[in-house]
């Protein structure tokens, strides 16, 4: 009597396994917990926080020397300078990966000094333990996909 009720005890908790595995938010929570991984943020354009780091890596290009040392590839070649700075529209896209820190890859639409709107790829990582966060990247995107 006592090992059916030991078997019928193991049969309850892996059939509980076996349901709490195959449930779309186990799988969903899984896949947002894939260590490295990128994953989409959610409501990009009601995103406050997302929509401030948009400005913040605008604001980032505008203020860099684009012939800074180190950082040519990854900086846009732009026909802006410091007297026609790119303004920020708004981010259109974003994704988050969790690393030492937080990269967030954003696509930000800009309106050019001309007035005509592009597209660019921003790539910035936020350590907020040391009161960090770095613009790695912030090139046009050549054949915009929204």
């Amino acid at each position: 009597m006592a090992a059916m009720s030991k078997v019928s005890l193991v049969l309850s908790l892996l059939g509980f396994l076996v349901i709490a595995v195959m449930t779309p938010s186990a799988n969903a929570l899984r896949k947002s917990l894939v260590l490295g991984g990128k994953s989409d943020v959610a409501n990009v354009k009601a995103n406050r926080e997302i929509q401030e780091l948009g400005r913040y890596c605008v604001e980032q290009f505008n203020q860099r020397d684009q012939s800074e040392e180190g950082n040519v590839e990854s900086i846009a070649k732009t026909d802006t300078d410091m007297s026609n700075p790119l303004r920020f529209s708004r981010v259109v896209s974003a994704q988050k990966q969790v690393v030492a820190g937080t990269k967030y890859y954003l696509r930000i639409e800009v309106t050019q000094p001309n007035g005509s709107t592009k597209m660019f790829d921003s790539v910035v990582v936020i350590q907020p333990w040391l009161h960090s966060k770095q613009l790695l990247g912030f090139t046009p995107v050549v054949s915009p996909i929204y």
